[in-house]
C-alpha cells in the first residue's frame, strides 16, 4: 500500500514538472499578444533515418514564424526546407541542440505570412541517444 502510494505521488510530480513549464509558456505567449499553434509531431527514432517530414497544408493558416521542440531525448536539428503552398522552399540553417522539454526561439519565415505545405527535416543522432523523441513544429499565427 506504502509503496503504490509513493509510486503514485513520484508519478504526479514528474507529471506536474512536464505540463506546468509548457503551459506557462504558452500563458507568457499569450500574454505578449502572440498566438503559436501546433502545425505537428515526428516520432524520430534514428534507425537509419536523419530526415522526416511534418506535412502542414494549405488550409491550416498562414504563418510569420516556426519554432521547434523537443520531448523525450534531446535531437540535434541540422536544417529545416519550410516548403509554402505554392511550392517555394525557405531553408532554414538551425545548426542547434534542442534540449529535451525546450524549443528554440522564434524562427523568422521569408516573406511573411506564408501558408505552409509541409516541414522537412534534416537532424543529427545523438551519441548519447537512447529511443525515441517527438519532435514538434509550432506556428506562429500572421
Amino acid at each position: 500500500m506504502r509503496r503504490a502510494l509513493v509510486c503514485a505521488a513520484l508519478s504526479a510530480l514528474v507529471s506536474a514538472t512536464i505540463i506546468v513549464p509548457e503551459a506557462l509558456a504558452q500563458r507568457r505567449d499569450r500574454d505578449r499578444g502572440q498566438q503559436w499553434v501546433q502545425l505537428g509531431c515526428q516520432q524520430v527514432s534514428f534507425r537509419g533515418r536523419d530526415r522526416d517530414t511534418i506535412r502542414v497544408g494549405r488550409r491550416e493558416g498562414r504563418f510569420q514564424a516556426i519554432r521547434v521542440a523537443a520531448r523525450g531525448n534531446d535531437v540535434e536539428m541540422r536544417r529545416l526546407s519550410v516548403v509554402y503552398a505554392n511550392g517555394n522552399p525557405d531553408d532554414l540553417d538551425v545548426q542547434r541542440v534542442i534540449r529535451s522539454g525546450s524549443k528554440t526561439e522564434a524562427l523568422d519565415l521569408k516573406g511573411r505570412d506564408r501558408a505552409i505545405e509541409r516541414i522537412d527535416m534534416t537532424y543529427r543522432q545523438r551519441d548519447d541517444f537512447r529511443g525515441r523523441t517527438t519532435v514538434r513544429v509550432e506556428g506562429l499565427v500572421g
